[in-house]
């Protein structure tokens, strides 16, 4: 469970301000997952856009093709890619997270805020703030599209960039609400060091994450699959976190589910899933989490079993 980050006797004068800071930059996120609330995926990439605009960060569109599919009405993707740092030799860090809703059984686009709005919005955060900070890797941003039919971002991009090492890759995906943070897959060889950089990221934001052996499938297993060492990053309230934990790793799952469907599979892929259901606050709480684990990476990837 997260515990308080600065005593509020420490603080002293500075606390009014700081507040406010903070409840700047937390309303400010929400209106962000807001924007792309919107009806469609190629919508949704285009508020991404608008946005890193507005920040000031410079992408690039990488763009894919793939099959007519009689159940999805595009045949286009975008990846879109923020790329940071120069020092492509130390090899790159990736960070990505899925930008596309998924399509409901009435023919209506899901709002996708959970899943997955709120993880780019922290993104578009994490790009702005690492922009302007020395980095020695050279350090990708990258946000998927086509994730919902397959993981089809994901695994155009490491087959695009196969000619670039990849030191390490980060995904984060249902990062909406809840105050515990849970990452993996743990079980899954080659990622050892990037798991235990993000162990040393929890201590250093004063959380108690939660590891997973097993992992909810995700853009991590895009990299999983070409040898790349990665970790998958989501947060969710305790009680969830223990039923989905108990859904992929208790003797009973995956696939028997011995503790029911969790919680969180009864929200994603509903109609429910706007931005009423989203705390800036867990969003908050994972953009610190990660921009430590990020910076602790660029410091220096270890080689781990």
């Amino acid at each position: 469970m997260p515990r308080i980050l600065l005593a509020a006797a420490a603080c002293g004068l500075l606390c009014p301000w700081a507040a406010a800071q903070d409840a700047a930059r937390l309303d400010a996120m929400l209106a962000d997952v807001r924007r792309m609330e919107v009806d469609s995926n190629d919508g949704r990439g285009d508020a991404l856009m608008r946005i890193l605009e507005e920040r000031g960060v410079p992408y690039a569109v990488e763009s894919f093709e793939i099959e007519p599919r009689a159940d999805y009405p595009r045949t286009v993707g975008r990846n879109i890619v923020v790329t940071l740092g120069a020092d492509a030799d130390a090899g790159d860090i990736v960070v990505g997270a899925h930008y596309d809703a998924v399509w409901l059984g009435d023919g209506a686009l899901s709002r996708g805020a959970v899943d997955n709005a709120a993880s780019s919005v922290i993104l578009v955060w994490l790009a702005e703030t690492l922009s302007m900070e020395p980095l020695k890797h050279r350090v990708r941003i990258v946000f998927f599209d086509m994730e919902e039919i397959g993981l089809v971002g994901s695994r155009e991009f490491v087959r695009r960039h196969a000619d670039a090492p990849i030191a390490a890759a980060v995904n984060l995906d249902v990062n909406g609400y809840g105050d515990t943070v849970f990452f993996g897959p743990t079980a899954s060889g080659g990622n050892g060091g990037v798991h235990a950089a993000m162990r040393q990221a929890c201590t250093e934001v004063e959380l108690e994450c939660v590891e997973f052996p097993r992992y909810p499938a995700s853009d991590y297993l895009s990299f999983q699959r070409a040898g790349v060492p990665n970790v998958s990053v989501s947060v969710l309230p305790s009680n969830e976190a223990e039923e989905m934990y108990a859904a992929y790793n208790d003797a009973a799952g995956p696939g028997g589910r011995g503790g029911g469907v969790p919680a969180l599979f009864r929200l994603i892929h509903t109609a429910r899933d706007t931005s009423e259901s989203v705390d800036a606050a867990a969003m908050d709480t994972v953009y610190r989490t990660v921009l430590a684990l990020l910076r602790r990476l660029d410091a220096g990837v270890e080689s781990a079993p």
